[in-house]
């Protein structure tokens, strides 16, 4: 009997960023409805993509400054995707090698 396991699929960076909104949320607001991202949980996603910290891409200074010239507390996924292409041509980084540690790092929590 042979049984062939199906190779998993790539998780969106949509289905991600959901699962990362959802990640740590603050009581009586919005926050945790995987609609729209707080900055703590991109700094949570992004470090668990080891995309920031020391000899990485970024550090928390360059996506807090990132972030907040959206004049917002919170960025829907449409305005992420802007926030992202902003980081990277900030620091001359290929938007599409951030994208793939993003959707490979697995859900909020993992340790990879």
């Amino acid at each position: 009997m042979s049984s062939k396991i199906a190779p998993l699929e790539k998780p969106t960076l949509e289905a991600m960023f959901t699962s990362y909104a959802k990640y740590r949320p603050t009581s009586n607001t919005f926050q945790g409805d995987g609609k729209r991202m707080l900055l703590s949980q991109s700094d949570a996603w992004m470090q668990q993509a080891r995309l920031i910290g020391e000899k990485r891409f970024f550090t928390l200074t360059d996506t807090g400054v990132t972030f907040f010239t959206f004049g917002k507390s919170s960025l829907d996924f449409e305005e992420y995707k802007l926030f992202l292409e902003r980081l990277c041509e900030t620091k001359g980084i290929g938007l599409d090698e951030v994208k793939n540690c993003m959707v490979t790092c697995g859900p909020p929590g993992m340790v990879s």
